[in-house]
């Protein structure tokens, strides 16, 4: 049986189409979204409960910071087999209102202003550990991929808030905790 040209370039272009599909499965998530269980594992204890977690893509020509309370952190599949996610409960306390590029950091804490999130709801949100800074004392958050030593590239490790802006929203220390809040 003869195929034409066109068969023969259609065919061609659905098995192209196809392999770039299932290659491309795997390619979904950023840098450090898609794990094994033992880092998700790792990386959901790390964030703990009732915790602070700020937002931020440093390689980002310019993104918001915004912070977080965490209720809870949980590893869930994903659609690649043997990888999986942090989901975090969260809800979105605080957003910077300016967007700064990785290359302004460290930022001065006159150059830091935040807006309430007054219309924030919890949710569930899956993280990628480049982008997620947990709170690691005091004013201080560090990207989570760096506190669990993973290969990643970022614009900033470590992000300091103010520490008037810390101690409006932080309650008290406790030494099984990095801190915990007053109800929200």
């Amino acid at each position: 049986m003869h195929v034409g040209k066109g068969a023969t370039i259609c065919r061609i272009t659905i098995l192209v189409v196809s392999l770039a599909m299932i290659g491309s499965s795997t390619c979904l998530a950023d840098q450090l979204q898609w794990n094994s269980l033992s880092v998700c594992e790792e990386a959901a204890q790390a964030i703990g409960r009732e915790s602070l977690l700020i937002s931020y893509c440093s390689l980002a020509n310019e993104d918001h910071v915004e912070l977080w309370l965490v209720r809870g952190a949980d590893v869930v599949d994903t659609p690649a087999e043997g990888l999986f996610e942090v989901l975090v409960f969260a809800k979105r306390l605080y957003k910077s209102q300016k967007t700064f590029p990785s290359g302004e950091y460290p930022v001065s804490a006159d150059h830091w202003s935040f807006n309430e999130i007054r219309d924030s709801r919890w949710s569930s949100e899956k993280i990628d550990l480049a982008y997620a800074y947990i709170h690691t004392g005091d004013s201080s958050f560090q990207c989570l991929g760096k506190v669990l030593n993973l290969e990643c590239v970022v614009g900033v490790e470590t992000i300091s808030l103010p520490d008037d802006f810390m101690k409006k929203i932080t309650a008290r220390k406790s030494p099984s905790r990095r801190s915990t809040l007053q109800s929200i």
